[in-house]
C-alpha cells in the first residue's frame, strides 16, 4: 500500500498544478473564437440641407462606427463629406468639409484615433443625377473603414 502511494503521489500532485493552468491548444482555440471580422464596411450619416451638426439619428451611427473601429485595430479610416447642388459650388465645398469634421470630432470624443482618419470633402459632386435631377440624399458623410495594409 505505501508502494502504490510513492507510485501516485507525484501523479496526484502534477494533476493539481495542472489544473490551475489551461492547455494552451483550448486557449488558442477560444481566441479564434472570438476573433473580430476586420473586413471593410461603410456606414452613411445624413444632414439637414446646409446643416453639418450630427443628429440623434447620426450620433447613433457615430456610435455604431467607433464601435466597429474599436473591434479592429487594424482599421484605418476615410470620412467623405458631400453636399447637395442646393448652394452655389464654394459653399457646398465648406459645408461637406464641415460635415466631415463633425463625424471626426464626435469620433475622436469616442477614442478614434485622428491619425489614422483621412478627410475628403467632395462638395456637391454626384448631387446631380446623370438625367439632370438633384440629389437630397447627398446632404451626407460617408465613413469607410478598412483593414490597413
Amino acid at each position: 500500500m505505501k508502494i502504490a502511494l510513492y507510485l501516485f503521489a507525484p501523479l496526484l500532485l502534477a494533476a493539481c498544478v495542472s489544473r490551475s493552468v489551461p492547455p494552451t491548444a483550448s486557449v488558442a482555440e477560444d481566441d479564434m473564437a472570438v476573433a473580430p471580422d476586420c473586413s471593410e464596411e461603410r456606414f452613411a450619416i445624413y444632414f439637414e440641407e446646409g446643416m453639418s451638426a450630427l443628429s440623434d439619428e447620426s450620433d447613433a451611427v457615430v456610435d455604431a462606427v467607433s464601435d466597429s473601429y474599436a473591434r479592429c485595430d487594424l482599421y484605418k479610416m476615410e470620412i467623405r463629406g458631400h453636399a447637395d447642388a442646393s448652394g452655389d459650388a464654394v459653399t457646398n465645398q465648406v459645408i461637406s468639409a464641415a460635415r466631415a469634421e463633425a463625424v471626426l470630432e464626435a469620433l475622436k470624443t469616442r477614442g478614434v484615433d485622428a491619425e489614422r482618419v483621412h478627410l475628403v470633402a467632395y462638395g456637391e459632386q454626384d448631387a446631380v443625377t446623370a438625367s439632370g435631377a438633384e440629389e437630397p440624399l447627398n446632404r451626407k458623410t460617408e465613413v469607410r473603414l478598412f483593414p490597413e495594409s
